[in-house]
């Protein structure tokens, strides 16, 4: 009965990080391929939207609206590079459970019948 146990704990192992793998890959197709002139026209985007909500009394100088630009810049590559952290994450993860179902299959193999 143990031993049925072990086969199907190391099966549903290794089901769960092809799974997680499999989705990890969809995800990462899924992902949009940011052009250099996109990241420009959405940094400006963001920014106007940012200054119109300040309003018309709180305009910045030409030095701080360069900052402020940097600053939406930075927001929107870091928005990017979480999306695909956490893609990487999911796909680490299946790659954990696929490890560890190994594992499990090498420690039955090695191990002796349950009598």
């Amino acid at each position: 009965m143990q031993g049925r146990l072990r086969y199907r704990l190391g099966f549903l192992l290794a089901a769960g990080g092809i799974g997680l793998c499999g989705y990890a890959g969809l995800q990462w197709h899924a992902l949009p391929h940011y052009s250099e002139e996109d990241l420009k026209t959405s940094t400006e985007l963001n920014l106007q939207i940012d200054l119109a909500r300040q309003g018309i009394r709180d305009q910045p100088g030409a030095e701080q609206m360069e900052t402020l630009r940097q600053r939406e810049r930075a927001e929107i590559e870091a928005e990017i590079s979480a999306e695909r952290d956490t893609v990487l994450r999911w796909f680490a993860a299946g790659l954990g459970l696929l490890v560890i179902a190994a594992g499990q299959a090498v420690m039955l193999r090695l191990s002796p019948p349950a009598g």
